[in-house]
């Protein structure tokens, strides 16, 4: 006997499609380029993969994760994704330093493509 209890079968897709909000079902059916898909497949792709597809943001992903694990799908972000994240903010961090340090000294400081004025 099959138990009915899910509220997300993978055999009826677009069942469980109905339950993911509109945005993010568009964008997952324009990233398998298909209509229809299952939590399956989409849990299948992989965290980073969604995280870098067009039409998928934070949020977006946030709600996708939350549709998966009430399909029975657990979807965790990589351990490295927190640590490049807390990189990028040092990394930011520092750059801006090293601009206000050069501007004290009076260096004129752009950024790529900006014409410098004299």
């Amino acid at each position: 006997m099959v138990d009915d209890s899910s509220d997300c079968p993978d055999r009826a897709a677009a069942g469980a499609m109905k339950l993911l909000p509109t945005l993010q079902r568009n964008a997952l059916r324009k990233l398998f380029d298909r209509p229809e898909f299952t939590p399956a497949e989409v849990s299948a792709l992989g965290y980073r993969r969604l995280q870098q597809a067009e039409g998928i943001g934070q949020k977006g992903l946030q709600a996708i994760v939350a549709w998966l694990q009430s399909c029975g799908y657990e979807l965790r972000p990589p351990e490295s994704a927190a640590g490049e994240q807390k990189l990028h903010a040092r990394t930011r961090k520092h750059i801006e330093q090293a601009v206000r340090l050069l501007r004290t000294h009076g260096y004129s400081i752009h950024q790529s493509g900006e014409k410098g004025g004299s």
